[in-house]
């Protein structure tokens, strides 16, 4: 890439919404709050901080746990009817993409609805006329508060489809720590080995810059040092505002890099399966690691010996080779799987070994189609990308 995308502004850290009225009066009289049934329930002060700044809120709560083209439709038919200037994404990254999905149709209404995933980066957008846009994340994993990207499920077809574009790229995000506090060990768990996903796939994608690499190596040691904390204690701010930076700063360096091999494993696993996207990451992480630290880099990618050994030594690993720091890395990332409480197999995650046999053809056609397949330093297809499926089911 040759070009750095961020949010206009990210505000961040204890008490930031005293600071949002600032940033939004006389920007407009309208604004749609996206979020989902369980968030929506905590929106109130989120909500009376819009009002305060001069404008009418509408709640739009129904986004779903995988976003959908059919969730992004409904969205915009709010959107079309109340014609906000202000559109608020609040919750998870499912609701971030569900609403940037419903922002992009929103200001293209020449782009068919059900054919919202079919925008690419050559795709002529409107830049923003008619609402800017705000992310206000309430996990700590996903990063979709600052990318330029969007993941929508493809039900029919169980394969999710990622796509990005430019002008996707949020105005504002918001991180407010206290907003996280009410995730459950287990989602705080997840999306925290997410963040670590992003951070070591964006750090050895074939699409690494200068300028992507030390957001993804302070992202990873951050995750490393805090989510353990976040995990013990949810109440704990420091590490709930540590983990929340963690994550927004591993979306700022995948988001200007990629995601890797990880995701297309842990996307297909995820569509497939049904499985939480931070888990399967979590799950996949170690693994890819692993193969691409064994096989030879693609002509023109970046040697992922040379990056993961240097990863595990900025994470504070000691070693006498790099092969040794990166079996170092992967130990370390498998031991906080298992502090945290995350499985660290298919077959843990309760995949049963039929299922598995049963799907073994489709998650290697998914897999080998899913655009992040692309981003791999090393080739990975076909009877190479079957046994490491295998392997990942086995967790050998």
């Amino acid at each position: 890439m040759s070009y750095f995308l961020s949010p206009k502004k990210i505000l961040f850290g204890k008490n930031m919404l005293r600071r949002l009225g600032a940033e939004l009066e006389g920007r407009g009289q309208k604004a749609v709050l996206i979020t989902d049934k369980n968030m929506a329930e905590l929106s109130g002060e989120l909500v009376e901080t819009v009002k305060s700044a001069g404008y009418e809120v509408r709640v739009w709560d129904g986004a779903e746990p995988e976003p959908s083209t059919a969730g992004a439709i409904e969205v915009l038919k709010v959107l079309q009817e109340f014609a906000p200037q202000l559109i608020i994404a609040f919750g998870g990254g499912s609701v971030i993409d569900t609403a940037k999905a419903a922002w992009v149709l929103y200001e293209n209404p020449e782009i068919p609805p059900a054919e919202i995933t079919t925008v690419n980066v050559k795709t002529k957008l409107t830049p923003q006329k008619k609402a800017r846009f705000m992310t206000v994340p309430t996990t700590s994993g996903t990063g979709s508060d600052v990318t330029w990207a969007i993941v929508l499920a493809d039900t029919a077809e169980h394969r999710k489809i990622g796509f990005a574009h430019t002008e996707i790229v949020p105005d504002i995000t918001l991180l407010v720590p206290e907003f996280t506090v009410g995730m459950p060990r287990a989602l705080t768990a997840s999306t925290g080995l997410d963040v670590l996903g992003h951070a070591l796939d964006g750090y050895t994608a074939r699409q690494q810059t200068d300028f992507s690499d030390g957001l993804c190596l302070q992202a990873m040691k951050l995750a490393f040092e805090w989510l353990p904390k976040a995990c013990a204690d949810g109440d704990d701010l420091v590490a709930r505002e540590k983990m929340q930076n963690a994550t927004t700063i591993a979306g700022l360096g995948f988001g200007n890099s990629n995601t890797s091999l990880c995701h297309a494993l842990a996307h297909t696993l995820g569509a497939t399966f049904n499985m939480p996207h931070g888990r399967s990451v979590g799950i996949t992480l170690p693994y890819s690691l692993e193969y691409i630290a064994s096989n030879p880099p693609l002509e023109g990618a970046p040697d992922p010996v040379a990056r993961l050994s240097t990863a595990a030594r900025f994470a504070g690993i000691d070693a006498t080779s790099d092969q040794e720091a990166i079996q170092k890395l992967i130990q370390k990332l498998r031991d906080l799987a298992k502090e945290t409480g995350e499985p660290l197999s298919l077959k843990e995650a309760g995949i049963m070994e039929q299922q598995m046999n049963d799907n073994l053809d489709t998650l290697v056609a998914l897999a080998s189609k899913d655009v992040n397949m692309y981003s791999s330093p090393c080739e990975c297809k076909d009877e190479k990308l079957r046994r490491l499926f295998q392997d990942i089911w086995k967790g050998k």
